[in-house]
């Protein structure tokens, strides 16, 4: 939108103005679809979760668990897009996809291990959601890649804080019931 013959400043990603997707020149340039949008991304697990603190520590876990089983797919699915497209100058970019997959599979299966410790459900696999890849242009696969990383980065800072308060709910109960806690 223009005010004043100067465009205003758009949302910024990663200090990159992104006010150039409402252009519509630019849209039509890099053949994106007109209602692109950072804020959400189909199939991309959001981490904003409205009343997450009346969420038990069961359901947290699951939550997390679901979303890490969701970020092993999306980043098969970056790391493939990202190989068809390999320059020698995203070799490294390429092995650190790759190691945060080996990661994120990993944390799945930690959290798969405490959800039974803690004698708690495993949350069912979830089918992938349709996939419109092929309809997407190489711009918005590139955005998708970044809402993707973004997300994964804001799971886990989740995490973190969700498996905090599990290890401080079980040493409280641990300590309530005789147990010493763990340090």
């Amino acid at each position: 939108m223009k005010e004043g013959g100067h465009w205003d400043k758009g949302r910024q990603v990663g200090g990159a103005d992104l006010s150039v997707i409402d252009h519509p020149p630019q849209v039509e340039w890099q053949g994106l679809d007109r209602t692109i949008s950072l804020d959400s991304v189909d199939g991309v697990p959001d981490a904003t979760v409205e009343r997450w603190e009346e969420l038990t520590a069961a359901e947290r876990l699951s939550a997390n668990l679901q979303a890490y089983r969701v970020f092993q797919a999306l980043l098969g699915e970056v790391l493939e897009k990202q190989r068809t497209h390999l320059t020698p100058l995203d070799t490294d970019f390429h092995a650190s996809i790759q190691s945060m997959l080996l990661q994120v599979t990993a944390l799945a299966y930690q959290l798969e291990e405490l959800l039974a410790l803690l004698r708690h459900s495993e949350p069912p696999w979830e089918a992938a959601g349709p996939e419109d890849r092929d309809h997407r242009s190489f711009f918005e696969m590139k955005l998708r890649g970044l809402k993707v990383l973004q997300e994964l980065a804001h799971w886990t800072v989740r995490s973190v804080r969700d498996l905090h308060q599990v290890t401080k709910h079980s040493q409280g109960s641990n300590t309530a019931y005789g147990g010493q806690a763990q340090e």
